[in-house]
């Protein structure tokens, strides 16, 4: 009987194991000193944000196909998996969208293929390098045309491994944007 009973036992702990409820390494908490961990969550679970910056809703997410990335952001290559996590306050619309390449190389020439996107500002302002979750992002200025003005828009965008991560909105404050890159945790 206690052979059986331990067998059964055994099998029980494999199985939650090959699950991931007892084996899988990261319990998502990246707040270890090496650094953030690569995501392994399912992407659309990766763009609805757990820490949202104040003041701000999610409204939800939709996935975008390879054709979707080409249009919108840039030529992309083996793209796996997209998505888009969408984000509303009083005034301001975030988006906040992950890609998931097939290997790190599709994911560093999507990279170069955005910053070919962006209209070169002059003396140079039109990326800036910012620390982030232990790594660096990519912050890109750009501008916009609201009420006759020209006013300031940021975007961030950054790899990690084979995962692409791109935040927009439509504040003129660089703060926002990088609130909800600080949020991602990678």
């Amino acid at each position: 009987m206690k052979k059986q009973f331990s067998l059964v036992l055994i099998f029980v702990v494999l199985f939650m194991g090959f699950s991931g409820c007892v084996f899988k390494g990261n319990d998502g908490n990246n707040d270890s000193s090496d650094g953030p961990a690569v995501p392994v969550e399912n992407i659309s679970e990766i763009v609805a944000l757990k820490n949202i910056p104040s003041g701000f809703e999610f409204l939800g997410s939709k996935s975008l196909t390879s054709d979707g990335v080409n249009k919108d952001y840039a030529k992309a290559e083996n793209v796996v998996e997209a998505s888009e996590g969408i984000y509303k306050s009083t005034t301001l619309d975030y988006y906040v969208t992950a890609m998931k390449f097939s290997d790190v190389a599709s994911a560093e020439s999507f990279i170069t293929n955005y910053k070919s996107t962006f209209k070169v500002l002059k003396n140079n302002e039109t990326f800036q390098l910012v620390e982030l979750n232990g790594h660096e992002a990519t912050r890109a200025l750009s501008y916009s045309t609201v009420g006759g003005k020209q006013v300031p828009r940021y975007k961030y965008f950054w790899n990690n491994e084979n995962f692409v991560f791109i935040i927009e909105g439509n504040s003129a404050d660089p703060a926002v944007g990088l609130d909800f890159s600080k949020a991602i945790g990678y």
